[in-house]
């Protein structure tokens, strides 16, 4: 049955059929009516991801089940807890902000019904299934597709540190938004080397950190914009990104988003990306009223602050993605002129300096 029991996908299903359609009457379907399909397994084997098809007398009705199985919360090692809280935030986000982010316009799956067992944080999510194909990003529309749906998402949780802080405790999303941010990857820094410009990167990372948590640009991020999170609906009359996977969604700089996006899922950190972003998170932004739209200046120099931050991480973890050794470079030489300064602290000196 993949992942679940019959019993439990016919449970699943007279939950989720009346949300699918008001209509339907679902008390009366048996086991017989119900199928599964496993379409794939959770990273670190924490679950699967189904496919559940119903027939009633009209038509057939599928939603799509994600099932996380964590590891017993005493055996869980720090990438375990990583990952299983990363689900409940999922859960989290799919139960209290997905219907408002739907009808901000945003192309997400519809929640039709989120569980979450407190005794071991197994999750159950029903969803609705996404049409689309997988993103392959092969021209500047596509691109541009998944910039405007991040702008959306961006746009929509915009605010102060502090506004948009309370927007994801009222939620329950990432407090950091992304998966490699400097407080959740100690093992990765500790691995970097100590020499050359790695090293003078490693001796900035608590400083680059921290001035993006300060950035005068705050949202909720998506946290793990790649491709394999994304599909694409070529329709004929254009382009349209449709992303899933909200597992590392909380508060951080857009620029976060940008940088990641550019360097793993495009392989290109072009200016014309960055400049079709920036027009339209500004006319997003003044659409709902805000008048704290930033300059283009401004994001550029948050994208290669978040260029730096990621390559941190992927210097003690495994390069991925394009090479952007060049914006690190810029960052390096505005904060200590091509040598290393002596100490952590010096490198935050030198941010608040040159970055604010």
């Amino acid at each position: 049955m993949g992942g679940i029991s019959r019993a439990e996908a016919l449970r699943l299903a007279k939950i989720c059929l009346p949300q699918i359609d008001a209509s339907l009457d679902a008390s009366s379907l048996d086991e017989g009516a119900v199928s599964t399909k496993s379409l794939c397994r959770l990273w670190a084997g924490m679950g699967t991801i189904l496919s559940v098809k119903a027939e009633t007398n009209s038509s057939t009705h599928e939603f799509i089940v994600k099932h996380v199985v964590p590891p017993r919360r005493k055996s869980r090692s720090l990438s375990d807890r990583r990952k299983a809280d990363s689900y409940l935030v999922e859960a989290n986000f799919y139960e209290n902000l997905a219907p408002r982010m739907i009808e901000a316009g945003l192309a997400l799956p519809v929640p039709y019904h989120v569980e979450v067992d407190d005794g071991n944080d197994e999750v159950i999510i029903c969803m609705s299934r996404l049409d689309g194909s997988p993103a392959y990003l092969d021209s500047r529309d596509a691109v541009n597709s998944v910039l405007d749906w991040l702008s959306t998402l961006h746009a929509a949780t915009w605010g102060t540190a502090e506004e948009v802080d309370a927007l994801v405790d009222e939620v329950g999303l990432q407090p950091v938004g992304s998966y490699w941010h400097l407080d959740t990857r100690p093992d990765e820094h500790s691995n970097m080397s100590r020499r050359g410009w790695e090293g003078r990167l490693r001796l900035a990372a608590r400083a680059i950190d921290e001035r993006l948590k300060r950035d005068a640009m705050q949202c909720c991020v998506h946290g793990d914009a790649k491709d394999a999170n994304i599909l694409l609906d070529r329709d004929g009359a254009g382009i349209a990104a449709r992303m899933y996977d909200l597992q590392y969604c909380g508060r951080a700089c857009p620029a976060v988003d940008i940088a990641y996006f550019l360097c793993v899922a495009v392989g290109d950190v072009d200016r014309i990306y960055i400049e079709y972003y920036h027009q339209k998170l500004v006319e997003k932004l003044r659409g709902r009223g805000r008048r704290d739209v930033p300059a283009l200046n401004e994001l550029e120099d948050s994208i290669d602050l978040a260029l730096s931050d990621f390559q941190r991480f992927m210097c003690g973890w495994g390069q991925w993605g394009s090479d952007i050794s060049a914006s690190v470079l810029r960052v390096l030489q505005r904060l200590d002129g091509g040598k290393a300064l002596g100490s952590e602290d010096a490198y935050c000196d030198a941010m608040l300096r040159e970055y604010g």
